[in-house]
């Protein structure tokens, strides 16, 4: 099976870049649920979560994190600090 959700760390340039993207903020909730149907990008500008998938994947973002989350993905979100990221699809 290949990864469908993906994390590391961004470069300088392509924080730069980001700053072009849609801006998504999380609010005061603390989880929530999404179904992925195109691929995404983003980059985490402030906030910790953990992302989890239905093929049990799990990655815990931070800022810096550049993800990717694939097509297809159900994605459970945990936050234990508001999320603020910079975001553009594929």
């Amino acid at each position: 099976m290949s990864q469908k959700i993906s994390q590391r760390e961004a470069t300088e340039q392509e924080i730069i870049d980001a700053q072009q993207w849609s801006l998504w903020e999380s609010g005061p909730t603390d989880h929530f649920e999404y179904d992925y149907d195109q691929d995404v990008v983003f980059i985490v500008q402030q906030g910790e979560a953990v992302i989890r998938s239905q093929f049990g994947e799990c990655v815990s973002i931070q800022p810096g994190s550049y993800v990717r989350i694939n097509q297809g993905v159900s994605g459970k979100w945990e936050i234990s600090s508001p999320i603020c990221n910079r975001y553009r699809y594929l």
